[in-house]
């Protein structure tokens, strides 16, 4: 591999950090609650999934103290949300399955 080339693939492993680095960031700063940037957190989980899809699952590879540095929180509160979400019928959760029982639900709290 000539040294181009290399420079060249350093540079978008580069970009790729610092958008990720951004995004979480924005992900921080825009959302005005707690719920939001956990909503906002799943969405994201979600994203690549059809939008018509009733039901999505997912396998969570964090845990809800992880979430919770994520978004900037505790995890008591990640833990309260989680069980304030289930009981708004928007997510199942079984282990680390998690199931977007309601994805425009989640968008709604983005809404208000």
């Amino acid at each position: 591999m000539g040294r181009g080339v290399l420079c060249l693939r350093v540079a978008q492993l580069l970009s790729e950090t610092y958008q990720t680095a951004l995004n979480e960031m924005k992900m921080i700063a825009l959302s005005h609650s707690v719920a939001e940037k956990l909503a906002r957190f799943l969405l994201d989980l979600v994203a690549e999934h059809n939008k018509d899809e009733r039901d999505i699952t997912v396998n969570l590879t964090f845990t809800h103290e992880e979430i919770a540095e994520m978004i900037g929180t505790s995890r008591e509160t990640v833990t309260r949300l989680f069980s304030d979400f289930k009981k708004k019928q928007l997510l199942q959760v079984r282990g680390s399955t998690v199931t977007i029982r309601s994805k425009p639900g989640l968008q709604n709290i983005l809404d208000t």
